[in-house]
């Protein structure tokens, strides 16, 4: 089982890469950049869920920090009476990267659609990973097109992407930041 140091490991990896995206429904396309932040990781892995673990009221760029460095360990996080209601996403996060390299199916997320739902999101992915659906949540971010990851588990009774509306992936490339290479991992259009 995977646990909050791989999490943070792998998602360190993400803070270089840049997903570029393009969608089409009904003759209507639409184009999202998704970046990566350090704060974003925290409520990915649910940390706020630990509320029985003081460490983890600081700003959450310098609990990822902590994390990355052993001041906070993964066994003392997992000694929380809460960590059961974590232990799954802890253990998928650290394959986010390759969930995101992969052609997920994608939705346009309304909320209204979904009432037992508090998730504030843009777009949900859908992946099977190791024998689980996931879901992945965007939001838009700041900046015009730009869109980040707003929550991450995989299915427990819910679909969540049940009444919503299917995008069909049409292109999609993924950039490394610190040396501007650039990986097409889907073009079913001739897009430059």
């Amino acid at each position: 089982m995977r646990n909050v140091y791989d999490c943070v490991v792998a998602f360190s990896r993400l803070l270089d890469k840049e997903y570029h995206l393009v969608l089409g429904r009904k003759n209507i396309s639409v184009s999202l950049q998704i970046n990566f932040d350090k704060k974003e990781c925290f409520h990915l892995m649910g940390l706020q869920y630990l509320t029985d673990r003081p460490e983890l009221v600081h700003n959450r760029e310098k609990i990822f920090d902590a994390l990355y460095k052993h001041q906070i360990t993964a066994e003392h996080l997992q000694s929380s009476d809460l960590y059961y209601k974590i232990a799954d996403r802890v253990d998928i996060l650290p394959l986010l990267e390759c969930i995101m390299d992969s052609n997920n199916t994608i939705f346009k997320y309304n909320r209204k659609l979904n009432t037992y739902s508090v998730i504030k999101a843009d777009y949900i992915m859908k992946n099977q990973i190791e024998g689980k659906n996931i879901f992945l949540f965007l939001a838009k971010g700041n900046e015009e097109g730009r869109y980040f990851c707003r929550s991450f588990f995989s299915q427990n009774k819910m679909d969540y992407t049940k009444n919503q509306a299917s995008w069909t992936l049409l292109y999609k490339k993924k950039i490394t930041l610190s040396s501007g290479k650039e990986e097409i991992l889907y073009n079913r259009l001739k897009y430059k």
